[in-house]
């Protein structure tokens, strides 16, 4: 990664060679070359191989600039205060252990554990989201964590946003320790990410993409108000990168292009344009080939664009329909689909702000927070551009996706930018902030928590406890380690579905290839005349909709 890093690094011509940019810039050096890569090839241990061979070479190629950067890495955390060590230092083993846990997220065990199997095993595979309708959701973060899960060695390896949370936190920390001299709100809305961590370590046992959208988006918005206070900076390139990572790992947040063309019209030097235009040019064309592969639509999970295509392994379009009308059902908790389509606007508002649990309380906080941000620093000039940036994004979100967990980077970018201004001269209040954070998680670490009343989830009800087990393994990358699966034929296609004692007709855990729940099957089978079939007798060749012989036209 430090050698992806920094080879991609000196491309973007970025000066600082600081941890987190290196670290980031290397994710999507990554994700680009893993993503052509396995158009063609499984993303297994052979190509483990050759990115250790090219990693050696650039580090080799590029010794003294990597030297200076570990030197400068180590140099910064002993110059860190006795607090910011020990607190640093917490978070590494609190990590370890944490990232070695039961996952907790639904999400893992209905499509990140398999989309990464399909992975390692088969590369992105011709219509996959025929055989499991979330698996056409592939993340750039699942292709990054197939990568580098070392899934030829064992199965249990699942640590990449353990990895992030760690490296964000010494960024975080190098930014207290710069605030306590400078004074400077900018570098404390970074630090008070380390406030949240009770929060960002639900996300880390699983592949979640969710837990490096929420750190990434306020790192950019860090980066754009950077972009106005110091203007002999130039963060175009860096702010083109992690924009292009954040919409790649997870298309919600493309809104984001608003911030970095803001700064693309602040600099007026047209010949600096030229990286953003061939690099997003490039993100976007590794994006339109995923989607043609796993679903046949090139913008999935929008429709736009999909008469364009005409393939064999295209998404039968009704589940295509079907995935947009339940997701909206699902944000408002509600069964039917003509009823909801009866509500007027206003009814629509009013329901989705007052349901019950997590989700109606996060969807007033984050109307209230859209209220009061206006109150905030708003005569600056980048202020009032982010607020622009806020507000589309609430809408988009609030249109395609209103569930509350999108809305969540939005949520506490502005969150941080408030907390940032009340506690801006706080410095005892912060450091007490820091330590129940620790408290609090090795407390959660000891004894769990029942989540029950809150998450309207059984999967999500419980976060188990931190078993002694694991300071020599870790646990299962799937909570129902002993899920027993069941062959089946259908037709052409031989798949493994789990047994009766599954909780819903989504799951698949941590099944045999190919796995598909047969409670879904029989759903697709009976409302929407759809089975999933093999395209050939190779299974690398993907899947294809077709009806089931007993259809009646």
């Amino acid at each position: 990664m430090l050698g992806n890093g920094i080879i991609f690094s000196k491309w973007i011509r970025l000066e600082n060679y600081n941890l987190i940019y290196t670290f980031i810039t290397g994710l999507f050096f990554q994700l680009i070359t893993a993503s052509f890569y396995a158009i063609f090839y499984p993303l297994d241990a052979y190509f483990f191989l050759i990115n250790i061979i090219l990693s050696t070479l650039f580090i080799t190629f590029n010794f003294s600039t990597v030297k200076k950067t570990i030197y400068k890495t180590t140099n910064t955390f002993f110059n860190f205060s006795k607090s910011s060590k020990i607190l640093f230092l917490s978070i590494i083993i609190t990590s370890l252990l944490y990232s070695s846990s039961l996952p907790f997220l639904v999400d893992n065990e209905t499509y990140y554990i398999q989309t990464i199997k399909w992975l390692n095993n088969y590369g992105l595979v011709k219509g996959l989201a025929n055989l499991h309708l979330f698996l056409g959701q592939t993340s750039g973060w699942h292709i990054l964590q197939s990568s580098f899960n070392f899934s030829f060695i064992a199965s249990n390896f699942n640590d990449l946003n353990g990895l992030f949370i760690i490296i964000t936190t010494y960024f975080c920390l190098e930014k207290w320790e710069i605030y306590k001299s400078k004074r400077n709100k900018n570098d404390l809305l970074i630090a008070l990410i380390t406030s949240t961590l009770i929060f960002l370590f639900l996300f880390i046992a699983s592949p979640s993409p969710d837990l490096p959208i929420i750190i990434i988006i306020p790192i950019i918005i860090h980066l754009f108000i950077e972009s106005f206070q110091n203007r002999k900076s130039d963060y175009l390139n860096l702010i083109t990168v992690l924009t292009l990572l954040a919409i790649l790992i997870k298309v919600t947040v493309a809104p984001i292009l608003v911030l970095l063309l803001f700064v693309l019209v602040k600099t007026k030097d047209f010949k600096k344009w030229r990286f953003a235009i061939i690099l997003s040019a490039i993100s976007l064309f590794s994006f339109n080939i995923k989607n043609i592969i796993i679903t046949g639509y090139p913008l999935y999970p929008l429709a736009i664009g999909n008469e364009l295509i005409n393939v064999d392994w295209k998404l039968n379009f009704n589940l295509q329909q079907v995935s947009y009308q339940w997701g909206s059902m699902d944000a408002w908790q509600m069964s039917n689909w003509k009823e909801f389509l009866s509500l007027n606007p206003f009814n629509k508002f009013w329901i989705w702000l007052n349901l019950p649990g997590l989700d109606g309380l996060l969807n007033k906080i984050i109307v209230v927070f859209m209220l009061v941000f206006p109150f905030f620093n708003f005569k600056k000039k980048e202020m009032r551009y982010l607020y622009i940036y806020f507000l589309i994004q609430c809408i988009a979100l609030y249109i395609t996706s209103p569930q509350y967990r999108f809305f969540l980077p939005v949520l506490l970018s502005i969150g941080l930018i408030i907390l940032a201004h009340l506690l801006h001269h706080r410095l005892l209040t912060i450091k007490i902030l820091f330590a129940l954070n620790i408290v609090i998680l090795i407390t959660l670490g000891v004894f769990g928590l029942n989540f029950i009343g809150i998450m309207n989830n059984g999967i999500m009800s419980k976060k188990y406890p931190i078993t002694s087990s694991q300071l020599i393994s870790p646990r299962a990358i799937t909570q129902f380690e002993n899920l027993e699966f069941t062959k089946y034929q259908l037709q052409n296609l031989t798949y493994f579905s789990p047994s009766k004692d599954s909780v819903f007709f989504w799951q698949t855990s941590d099944g045999p290839l190919p796995c598909a729940n047969k409670k879904m099957i029989q759903y697709f089978s009976t409302y929407y005349n759809h089975i999933p079939q093999m395209r050939t007798k190779n299974i690398k060749d993907g899947f294809l909709s077709s009806k089931p012989k007993n259809h009646k036209p």
